[in-house]
Formats: C-alpha cells, structure tokens, sequence
C-alpha cells in the first residue's frame, strides 16, 4: 500500500510540474468557442477544469452505486438480525451422526468388509 501511495505523489508532482510549464509556454488568455460569454480564462485553467471534471465523472457514479449498495446491505443486515432468533441453534432439527469406531463403514454397491482379526485369536 506504501508503493502505491509513493506513486500517487509521485504522479500529482509530475501533473504539477507539468501544468506549470503548459501556464508558462501558454501566457495568453483564451475563449473557448462554445461559450463565448464566459471570460476570457489561461489555458492552464481550462485544463484544470477539464481534468476536475473528468475526474468527477469517473469517481461520482461509482461512489453512488457503493452506498446504493452499503444501504441495501445495511438494511438486509437488519432483516436478518429481525429474523433469527437470539440464543439458540441456526437450524433446528439438526444432529450430528454418531460415529461408532468400532463399526466400518459400507459402500452400498459393494459387500460389507470383513473385520480384521487379531493375531492372538488366528494363532489359537
């Protein structure tokens, strides 16, 4: 997670060095054709705009649909906790096998295994 932030850093020194050099190469104002009303503005701040704006609409749709989602997980979360009973067993009816270790077990297409004997009781 350090790399990664390092990265970012890294990154927003270079667009800031790299929007200082557009404003310095770039000194005069400028009109955007399709809104002549608006003053005339540097082009660093029309890149700026165009780049807060594209940012904008990665990052608002995503951010709507995550709490679209936590809220509906929160209220599903509610609807549960509502539903299931406090104190006692998730499902009822349910037992565990007994497991005798003595006993092996049987495929059911096939016979039952003979039980081994012990040396004592094949000598005698």
């Amino acid at each position: 997670m350090k790399g990664v932030r390092i990265l970012q850093l890294v990154l927003l020194v270079l667009l800031a060095l790299y929007l200082v050099a557009f404003n310095n190469m770039n000194p005069d104002p400028l009109t955007l054709p399709l809104l002549p009303m608006v003053i005339p503005l540097p082009p660093v701040l029309i890149v700026i705009a165009a780049l807060l704006g594209g940012f904008l609409v990665g990052w608002v749709p995503p951010r709507v649909a995550l709490w679209r989602r936590n809220r509906e997980n929160r209220r599903l979360r509610d609807r549960v906790a509502a539903l299931e009973p406090h104190g006692e067993p998730e499902h009822e009816g349910f037992e565990r096998p007994v497991v005798i270790p003595d006993r092996l077990p049987v495929i059911p297409d096939r016979p039952a295994p003979e039980p081994e004997q012990d040396e004592e009781t094949e000598t005698s």
